[in-house]
């Protein structure tokens, strides 16, 4: 009742409620834009996510490496693998070459692939790169460890094929060497023409009572067609190890040539990487002495138009001057 008495007491509140709306509406519109402004870091946890794949894939390898390095070390003769080792290289051989193809799309994905703000572009861009060297060079050390440890199996297959020919060629002459002295040892004449008498007194009591008899093991040694049919199955033998030896050593040979190869792609990455940075370092260098220049020049002009100062008081005043004499003739 009061209020319909005293009409003055109410107050108008229109234009504050039109305010509250128009800020409640200004908090929901930077509401919606924080929630869809996360696309750039959607693009940054991509790059992350396909870095960290291939950093998996490149601790994996190196893993691996490790192993075919023990394995590489031991001697050919005594303890050899070569069918684990065979496996252990195809397999590496194959990571580098999936990690390779991987750096290439991270990198052509790098420079194409994200849509981002000019305010963020810099800083991703930085990041992408140093994530970039960073992978190449660790795939570059672990190539040419690869290289280094299949150099290192080819060192020992030859050691092990030198050593294994040696000991072929002895054997052969030491063989030669018994068959020949045998037949002039007057003994092993005398034994021949005795027909075959041993010193079992059985066998020999045999041999005399009829020549005609053979005695077997008549000889300590063999006979030359024995002699003869051993020496070819050792050289059988012997031949057919020096062809799996050699067709290994051509099997590391062509794998060392493929990391070779490799290897000189990923030292043209790094370089490229490199001299990247370089430029990135010189346009930053560039950029910094035009803002420094410009700096420079915004001095000067700021001393110039402090030092006129009063000279633009004058001016200014004169006109004011001119103005109201202007006025007050007319």
């Amino acid at each position: 009742m009061s209020l319909v008495a005293n009409p003055n007491a109410i107050q108008d509140r229109t234009l504050e409620f039109k305010q509250c709306v128009t800020n409640f509406n200004r908090i929901n519109r930077d509401k919606l834009k924080s929630k869809s402004s996360p696309a750039p870091a959607v693009n940054k946890s991509e790059f992350s996510s396909r870095a960290g794949t291939i950093a998996k894939d490149i601790a994996h390898a190196t893993e691996l490496l490790g192993k075919l390095a023990l394995l590489a070390k031991r001697k050919p003769l005594f303890d050899d693998r070569p069918i684990e080792i065979a496996e252990l290289t195809y397999v590496i051989k194959q990571d580098i070459f999936r990690v390779e193809k991987q750096l290439k799309e991270l990198q052509h994905y790098a420079s194409t692939g994200q849509q981002i703000s000019s305010s963020n572009k810099s800083q991703i861009s930085t990041f992408s790169k140093n994530v970039l060297q960073i992978l190449n060079t660790k795939t570059k050390n672990m190539s040419g460890e690869f290289k280094s440890v299949l150099e290192m199996r080819q060192k020992n297959e030859m050691e092990s094929k030198e050593r294994k020919n040696q000991f072929l060629s002895k054997s052969a002459n030491t063989l030669d060497n018994n068959g020949s002295g045998n037949n002039n040892d007057p003994l092993f004449r005398q034994q021949s023409s005795m027909g075959g008498a041993s010193e079992n007194p059985f066998l020999s009591s045999l041999a005399t009572d009829d020549p005609d008899v053979s005695i077997p093991g008549d000889s300590p040694y063999l006979s030359i067609p024995e002699q003869t049919q051993q020496m070819a199955l050792l050289e059988e033998q012997s031949q057919e190890y020096l062809q799996e030896r050699n067709r290994a050593v051509e099997t590391i040979e062509s794998t060392i040539n493929e990391v070779g190869n490799l290897f000189q792609q990923l030292a043209t990455m790094v370089n490229e990487q490199g001299e990247m940075i370089q430029r990135i370092d010189s346009n930053v260098d560039d950029i910094e002495m035009n803002i420094q220049g410009a700096q420079r020049e915004l001095l000067k002009y700021f001393s110039s138009i402090s030092n006129n100062r009063w000279l633009y008081v004058k001016i200014f005043g004169i006109l004011i001057f001119f103005f109201l004499l202007w006025v007050l003739v007319s």
